[in-house]
Formats: C-alpha cells, structure tokens, sequence
C-alpha cells in the first residue's frame, strides 16, 4: 500500500498502472540517479527528468565493508535533493531503491533509516538477483531477447542474467564492480602495469567460473550500466559514428582496446576531459573496461551490444505490469501507441497503411533480397509515417523521420531506425538527400539508400491505397502490379490517385500498373 507522510512523498511500495508520471530513485555503491518515466497502457516507459550525483556510497568502507559516516552523509544529502525535485515536479508516484553497498554493508539498515527520517522515502534493498531481473525486464522492454547474456556493471557488483528463448533462466550477482574493483587493485593513478594486471586475473577467474557455470552458447553480450554507455559515448565521439544515442550502439573488442590504450596512460584528472568519460567516471572506468575485456574474452564473441535501458527502466516496466518478453513487432507497436498519444496523430490510419505496405513487401522482398529487418523498418516507418504533422503539416515527412530517429522506437537496431527515417522521409516522394551517404556512414551506403528509395516508394503507395480494403499480386510474369478493389472503394480515392501510384512503381519497381475490379 502506498505510504504518506505529511509534507512528504507517496511512496509506492506495490505496483501501479501505466499512464502518467512515475520516479524511480536508485542509489548505487558509486552514483545515484533520480528518473522521471512517462508510462503509458501501451506497455511502455520514457524518461522525461533524469538528475544523478555521486555520493559514492561504497567509498572508504571499513574492514567489514561498513558504510563509512562521510558516505552515509553524501548519500542522505543526495536522496533529499531527489526528494525534493521529485516534489517539485509534481510526481506523487516514486520508487526508490538501493543496491550492492546498501546491501553488502552491516548498517546498511542504519543508512536506510537515516534516509527515511530525513526524506520520508523508504529505499528498497535490491538483492544481486533482483537486481539482475530488473536489469533483464529493463533490455526486455527495448529488444527482443534470445539467447542472449545481459551483463549489468555497477559500482559494486556485476549482475549477470542468462537469457534462453527470450526467457530469465538464471542470474549470478558477482563482486567485480568498477568502484570496488578500483578500490581494490588500483592504487596507483595512473595505476601501474602489475596492477592492472591483478585485476585482471582476479576478474577473469570469476567471470569465467560463472559463464560456465550457466553453459551453452549465448548469441549476444548485452551490456547495461553508466560504464558501458559513458565508453559507447567516447566511442561514437572519438569515431564521428552517426547515430549519436548509445542504445543499440555495438562496441567492439578493437574499440574497447583503443580506449584502454588511450585512457591507460593517462592520470584520472586528463581522463575527466575524455568526451563520454565524465568526471563521475575517471577514477573507475579502467576497472570496467578490463570487466568488459574479460567477458568478451570468455563468451567468444568480439562485440557487445549496449543497451540505454536498465533496471530503472525495469522497476518501471514491472510497475505498469509491462508484458514481457515480446517480439520485436510488439515492441515496435507499443512505441508508435506511446507516441500517437505524445505527437496526436492518428495511429490506426499508420496501421491501415502498415498493413497494405506489409502486403507490398511480401511481393516485393524476394528481389531485393530483403528480410525480417527490413520488414520491421517498414513497419515502423508505416507507423510514424505521420508523426510529423504535430510539428509541421506541409513539411511532416522530415519531422517524421527526425522523430523515428530521437524518440524511442524500440525493437529495432540503429541500422533499421535509419532505414525508417529514411523511408519515412521518402514517402511523399521525394529525392533522398546526398548528404546521406556520408552522413550516415557507416551504417548505410549506396545500397542502404536504395533500399530506403524502395521502402519510401512502397510507404507512397500504402499511404495513397490504405483504407480501400484493395488486393494487390504480381502479375504478367512479375512485370506488372495489379491493384483490385471495388467500385465503391475506388470513388474514395483522390483523383489521378492511378498516376501517382503508376509513377512510384514504374521509377522505382520497373512494374506496370493494372487496375481492375474487385
């Protein structure tokens, strides 16, 4: 039930249903974040409001691994502030949970109530497994999962959750956190050869006992945490790669090893000034590379995939009762849902037009080669295709296509968010742009381009068609589309609507186009 003190927070202790604001508060051993999510019954979370500081509450613990008096102080200091912006903001539905040095700590408790006389906000102990599951439910919520291994690296702990059929099968929580690892081995700054050495044996041995431990193979290493998105960020800032959101970012091993090169060397005070590093993370970020070396070393893959969302996003997910785990279809009309009810366009006229487009693709993919990723593409291309209209009517497909890129579409990888904005972009069609090539490299190329041409020409003629009901084959031997539909339907069509959908498959398709009764 909710708990309520006067002048203070609602407090929630159950679940709560999606639609309106909901806060989460997760204070963790090296930072402390304060998150605002938009839920809606689509079964989706965004975040609207972040703020974090860095109490560092697993700094100069004691023998026993007992909060230190000066962290408990930062770390009261730091969930009044959130306290008080949260009520500021008018968020009356608040979360608030603490991890490995709340855990780990023998008065840890004592912490819990200091925060609780002082705020009104009861913390909730996550255990290693809790921990882990809300790191799963968090990368549920934005990809479709299969067998994969989601890793989530904090300051104290690393949660690793094995992924089987999309499924949680089973969780370790090991003590190779970036702050306590740090802690531990580097005492030198810049830390010397022998002790990075050190560390790293002492992380390979544990890594390698839990990944056997949970056998099989695992398709892909997916990395959740502010370590693993402060390394995409200096990764995509020192590359120039251009998508600039880290989610769905895949770093290589050659990436991860440039950087240990680079920041190696260098005091943690010159590291603070490495785009994508931050002062928050200079003094533990070696930790964290040599963790992630080690379990790209042990699953023998060369990349992991980083996701943006993690168990903030999953404490938010599991509080609207969010279905997962879903496909990557699902996951992508949850995110059109969400966004009708943000942007106000009108999302069943994107399905009647998904759908047509759909069955246009089915006649169309095998020539090109194309598959499930760029069906997905389309389909959200399909969906937002008129979300720009709530900026601009007369020039919505580039506000559309800007939206597919910056709001959260989930279920698609960064190569397929392009291929939507691109053929969002396209869809009244016009000219692809040349600065796409060069924009959007590495990601797309000339081939790229030409298949959102085509996805663009498809979405053109779905849009002109949807709501007819009408059939579309292949005819004369593949060399003509064949459009069927009823008399009825057709006196709804605007006019010359033959002519500008016969312009679209003769230029981009080579097709004729035959019309005829239903």
């Amino acid at each position: 039930m909710p708990r309520e003190r006067t002048g203070a927070l609602v407090v929630q202790s159950d679940l709560v249903r999606g639609g309106g604001s909901l806060g989460v508060i997760d204070v963790g051993s090296n930072t402390a974040r304060c998150v605002v999510f938009d839920t809606s019954s689509a079964g989706t979370v965004r975040p609207t409001f972040e703020t974090k500081e860095s109490p560092r509450l697993g700094l100069g613990t004691g023998p026993d691994g007992s909060l230190s008096e000066a962290a408990v102080a930062r770390g009261v200091t730091t969930v009044r502030r959130f306290a008080k912006v949260v009520k500021q903001l008018g968020i009356r539905r608040v979360i608030g949970v603490a991890t490995s040095a709340a855990r780990d700590a023998p008065n840890g408790a004592e912490f819990l109530s200091e925060v609780e006389r002082a705020t009104g906000l009861r913390l909730r102990v996550l255990s290693g497994t809790e921990e882990a599951r809300y790191a799963y439910l968090g990368v549920a919520g934005t990809l479709e999962l299969r067998n994969d291994l989601v890793c989530d690296l904090g300051g104290g702990s690393l949660q690793l959750a094995e992924v089987r059929d999309g499924a949680l099968r089973n969780s370790v929580s090991l003590p190779l956190g970036a702050l306590r690892l740090s802690k531990r081995f580097l005492e030198h700054d810049p830390p010397k050869r022998r002790e990075r050495d050190e560390l790293r044996e002492h992380a390979r041995a544990a890594i390698r006992s839990a990944i056997e431990a949970f056998g099989g193979h695992h398709d892909r290493l997916i990395a959740v945490g502010g370590t693993v998105r402060s390394l995409a960020r200096a990764s995509i800032e020192i590359t120039g790669f251009p998508v600039r959101r880290v989610h769905g970012y895949l770093l290589y091993d050659r990436s991860i090893e440039a950087m240990d090169e680079l920041l190696g060397e260098m005091p943690a005070a010159k590291r603070r000034a490495v785009p994508g590093v931050g002062v928050d993370r200079a003094d533990v970020i070696l930790a964290g590379i040599t963790v992630f070396e080690e379990l790209e070393r042990a699953l023998g893959v060369d990349h992991l995939l980083v996701s943006g969302a993690g168990i903030r996003e999953g404490i938010a997910l599991e509080a609207i009762h969010a279905r997962l785990p879903v496909s990557a279809e699902e996951l992508v009309d949850r995110s059109v849902a969400a966004a009708a009810t943000v942007f106000a366009f009108d999302v069943e006229r994107g399905r009647e037009v998904g759908e047509l487009a759909d069955r246009l693709f089915g006649l169309l993919a095998s020539r090109f080669g194309w598959g499930r990723s760029e069906r997905l593409a389309l389909r959200a291309a399909a969906g937002m295709h008129d979300a720009g209209v709530a900026v601009d009517l007369w020039n919505h497909p580039q506000h559309s296509a800007y939206l597919i890129r910056n709001y959260p579409i989930w279920g698609l990888d960064q190569r397929e968010i392009l291929l939507a904005s691109m053929a969002a972009y396209l869809h009244d069609g016009d000219d692809p742009p040349s600065a796409w090539k060069k924009r959007f490299h590495p990601l797309t190329g000339s081939a790229e381009v030409a298949t959102s041409v085509r996805l663009g020409a498809i979405l053109e003629v779905a849009k002109l068609l949807a709501g007819t009901k009408a059939a579309v084959s292949l005819t004369n031997g593949g060399a003509a589309l064949a459009v069927a539909f009823s008399s009825a339907a057709e006196s709804a069509l605007p006019s010359r609507w033959q002519e500008r959908v016969r312009k679209p498959m003769e230029r981009v398709f080579e097709l004729e186009l035959r019309v005829r009764d239903g």
